[in-house]
């Protein structure tokens, strides 16, 4: 840009200011709009890694910036934040989403972040999850730190494996989604999800449930929505996600 303004100074006459200024302002324009979009939050996210203190976030709302990168679209989350303080406030922080997964981002949903210690207002979504062995859009497999979560993962699969195989089936209200931080088999989001239990012959009961959730399926496991899970007659404690 600047060989290019230097040449239009030295050839293009008295016009040539004039010309020269067009272009610093078209491509000025053009690189703070794309250092805006794209490079400050790349930057802003590596330094909050290193330097950021870790926090939990609730999504109140979810707005399309009407912004596309590479097919991805930007959204603008309005979060409440929750502190390692406990101190609660409202911020809001721009991300982008895979135009596969255009629902992962839902009011309700509590999400983990990193928050500048200079500025409480500034925050990242924390993609690690808090887990660095593990991080979000790789499969498990794919990653040699992941051994334990792995088998974490196997005993509560087997454990709701069982709880599918002899408990009871229900209708539940989703109160709460929470993303853990973890792709499974690709994009397929591993939550925790807090729901109203609310079987036919019995009282409702509140239970919490884990799985992982077809990236396709996420808009159906937002708070509000109706999901169908089986539960241990003798331990509420025990319930797990109806698939079929």
């Amino acid at each position: 840009m600047v060989v290019g303004v230097g040449s239009v100074l030295a050839n293009a006459g008295p016009e040539g200011i004039y010309i020269a200024a067009g272009i610093l302002l078209l491509f000025g324009g053009m690189f703070f709009l794309f250092y805006k979009l794209f490079f400050g939050p790349m930057i802003l996210a590596s330094r909050l890694r290193k330097t950021g203190l870790p926090g939990k976030a609730t999504i109140k709302e979810v707005r399309d910036t009407g912004v596309t990168i590479n097919n991805s679209p930007q959204v603008k989350l309005l979060l409440e934040i929750k502190n390692s303080f406990g101190q609660k406030y409202t911020t809001t922080v721009r991300t982008l989403v895979s135009r596969l997964q255009p629902f992962i981002y839902q009011p309700g949903m509590t999400i983990p972040v990193l928050i500048d210690p200079k500025d409480d207002k500034i925050v990242v979504i924390d993609t690690s999850g808090g887990r660095q062995s593990a991080r979000p859009g790789t499969s498990l497999s794919d990653s040699s730190e992941a051994s334990q979560l792995k088998d974490d993962l196997l005993k509560d699969q087997q454990r709701d494996d069982a709880i599918r195989l002899t408990g009871k089936a229900a209708r539940a209200i989703v109160k709460k989604y929470t993303w853990l931080g973890i792709n499974i088999n690709g994009n397929n989001p591993y939550a925790e999800i807090e729901v109203e239990v609310m079987p036919a012959d019995a009282p409702a009961f509140s239970a919490k449930v884990k799985g992982a959730i077809s990236e396709q399926s996420v808009s159906k496991y937002q708070p509000g929505e109706e999901i169908f899970v089986k539960y241990d007659a003798y331990d509420l404690a025990k319930v797990a996600i109806d698939h079929s």
